[in-house]
């Protein structure tokens, strides 16, 4: 496990970032703030923070690659699994 960049012949070259993490930092009634970083070479390449909103299942006005965007909506999918409504 770790970083493939260089490593592995399948992972791409060009300026693609290592990893993405991320966490909710408010879920309160239909709103649910995740905060991101993504990293490119053991280094932080970019952070932001995204909305979602329950009611309408999708971010809201998402700025970010369709790549960041499908893998923060994959992570919210998990988070909604194990707390379906805020408390």
């Amino acid at each position: 496990m770790g970083y493939a960049r260089g490593r592995c012949s399948r992972f791409p070259e060009e300026s693609s970032p290592d990893a993405a993490r991320f966490m909710i930092a408010l879920d309160e009634h239909q709103l649910i703030r995740i905060q991101y970083a993504v990293e490119r070479d053991h280094h932080p390449h970019a952070h932001g923070m995204l909305e979602y909103t329950r009611t309408g299942g999708a971010l809201a006005g998402s700025t970010v690659d369709a790549l960041l965007e499908s893998q923060a909506l994959a992570y919210v999918a998990s988070y909604l699994r194990r707390r379906p409504a805020a408390d």
